[in-house]
């Protein structure tokens, strides 16, 4: 058998392999700094927090679960998929997510990467795993356990991973909505309160001891949202509400009607408000209650995500801060194939408009004149319009003909 020898110049070869080797991957590790992941303990409440490392935003989010359920909802997803939490930690927020007092970590429930810390609530004696009957049909997963819809969004087959993360349910004498509060206080920055379905009672509560550090709220099917009798305390405060498929069946539509209403009430109080119905202003089908467990979480959590860029730290203005004697107004809206632009100034506009998730698909500048969707999908659309260097941005449905 001949030996294999080498040669210098298959030396020289395999070094340069090695060394564009290294350089691909310094470059490609360039900037993406990771992420700090803890735990503690406030008010008896398990805090989890990602603090970025894409660091982008001076704002963080809050993050409050509904009745029942936990940080798992906002971490991942139960065929294990990136949750909201970590993509907006991606997006250069911190996240912080907070659970209800009474729940027994102790016993269970801990969700990787995170650990229970050492000095915390202890475990409650005969504490029990958390479950609610007749889900399926109430968060609009299917029409009985283990017959899902036929387009539905929530990944059935991994039911049973959902399953395992449904807290153990101890006792605390200590509420909900000071723990939450506690939260906002450690932040430096502003604050956006996300909260899911019943989560959202204390998550208001705590929006009143708080309100000078809030920008404002994200709702998730909220049940208990702001009221008129939040105001004027909520006056200026900002508002974005999200709803699902099957509204009627999981007899939510009174809840969406208040949160329409509220809407309203915080826009004329100076905030900037919308409510996005995925099934009607986008024509996405199938979405649950739990919209960010669901197979197209992204796609959501891109809709969120857009709407907040508006209010960041590198946009200089947004529609409450506009001049007062500069009118712009876009109708009709819903519209087809064309929207007119009304601006009593004289200066010209720049706009761009996006897909509910993000994506830019037209862009060009206007006086008074209409602007063609003609190429454009149905649906949601969002037009932002930039006036020197002030920037708002609109909602625009576009109907089928």
């Amino acid at each position: 058998m001949t030996p294999v020898t080498l040669n210098n110049l298959n030396i020289k070869r395999i070094f340069r392999q090695i060394f564009f080797l290294i350089i691909s991957l310094l470059i490609a590790g360039k900037g993406m700094a990771q992420h700090t992941y803890g735990s503690y303990y406030t008010n008896d409440a398990l805090v989890n927090f990602i603090k970025s490392g894409n660091k982008k935003d001076s704002s963080a989010i809050v993050m409050v679960p509904g009745l029942n359920l936990t940080s798992y909802i906002f971490f991942t997803t139960p065929d294990h998929r990136k949750g909201w939490a970590e993509l907006f930690a991606d997006k250069g927020y911190d996240v912080y997510m907070v659970n209800d007092p009474k729940y027994d970590f102790a016993t269970g429930g801990i969700i990787a990467p995170f650990s229970v810390p050492i000095n915390g609530k202890p475990a409650t004696p005969g504490s029990e795993q958390a479950w609610q009957s007749d889900i399926w049909r109430r968060w609009g997963f299917g029409t009985s356990q283990g017959i899902p819809y036929a387009d539905a969004q929530f990944p059935t087959d991994s039911f049973a991973n959902f399953t395992l993360n449904y807290p153990y349910v101890g006792t605390s004498a200590k509420l909900f909505e000071n723990a939450i509060s506690a939260v906002i206080d450690s932040i430096k920055g502003k604050v956006w309160l996300l909260s899911h379905s019943a989560g959202t009672q204390a998550a208001v509560l705590a929006a009143h001891q708080k309100k000078a550090k809030l920008n404002g709220f994200i709702l998730v099917e909220p049940a208990g949202p702001p009221d008129s009798a939040d105001f004027p305390d909520f006056n200026g405060l900002h508002m974005f509400g999200v709803y699902g498929d099957y509204i009627t069946s999981r007899n939510q539509t009174s809840r969406k009607v208040a949160v329409e209403t509220i809407s309203v009430k915080f826009q004329n109080a100076g905030g900037i408000s919308d409510v996005v119905s995925l099934p009607e202003d986008s024509l996405v089908k199938g979405n649950s209650h739990l919209m960010m467990q669901d197979k197209n979480s992204k796609y959501v959590f891109n809709i969120i995500e857009h709407w907040l860029q508006q209010f960041s730290n590198n946009t200089v203005g947004i529609e409450s801060k506009f001049n007062n004697n500069i009118s712009m107004n876009l109708y009709p809206n819903p519209t087809g194939n064309e929207i007119w632009l009304e601006n009593n100034s004289r200066d010209i506009i720049e706009y761009s408009i996006y897909s509910m998730d993000g994506r830019l698909l037209q862009e060009s500048s206007v006086l008074n004149q209409k602007i063609d969707l003609s190429n454009l999908p149905n649906g949601l659309l969002f037009i932002k319009l930039k006036q020197k260097e002030q920037v708002i941005i609109k909602k625009i449905i576009k109907n089928g003909l």
